[in-house]
């Protein structure tokens, strides 16, 4: 297995917004690379970011059984070399009936 060559991000959702942003910037001497009210890039070096907060505004969430509304990690990206490395990860996970739910954007 190709391990990857880096870690690339997090995404955290929570009702805590302004709080996690400021920790974040405080432990990882983080800058904001882009924030409005609902999202938030933080990162310490040269990647855009290196996480990310999605404001899931105040209290606490409803109901638990929605994943989009309950706090939490919503991902964690890493990075492969090259895009072999990446097609023998996808296969060998599908061999274990592992796919992916959606595609998303690349860096």
């Amino acid at each position: 297995m190709a391990a990857p060559s880096s870690f690339c991000h997090v995404v955290y959702k929570t009702h805590r917004y302004n709080e996690m942003i400021d920790w974040y910037q405080r432990v990882f001497e983080a800058r904001v690379q882009h924030r409005d009210d609902r999202l938030c890039f933080l990162a310490y070096d040269d990647e855009h970011h290196r996480m990310a907060f999605l404001n899931l505004g105040p209290g606490e969430a409803k109901n638990a059984s929605a994943p989009r509304n309950v706090p939490g990690v919503h991902h964690v990206a890493y990075a492969w070399k090259n895009l072999g490395e990446l097609v023998d990860i996808y296969k060998r996970l599908k061999s274990y009936g592992v796919l992916p739910t959606r595609p998303s954007g690349t860096a």
